[in-house]
């Protein structure tokens, strides 16, 4: 793997640790799986957007 998809993963590994985190905190946190799931959700936007943009600059290449 390359630099490129490096980020790619860390980034769907990190949403889906703050879903779990968000889980886990539901007794100390009551809104805590809600903060989880946004945050997720915004990690799977990054990654989206990235990817586009990867995609946009390999056909520039071409």
């Amino acid at each position: 793997m390359n630099k490129n998809e490096n980020i790619n993963v860390f980034l769907l590994m990190l949403s889906v640790i703050s879903i779990c985190g968000g889980l886990f905190l539901t007794n100390v946190f009551i809104y805590s799986p809600l903060i989880g799931w946004l945050v997720a959700v915004f990690c799977l936007i990054m990654n989206f957007i990235y990817k586009e943009e990867q995609l946009k600059y390999r056909k520039r290449e071409d």
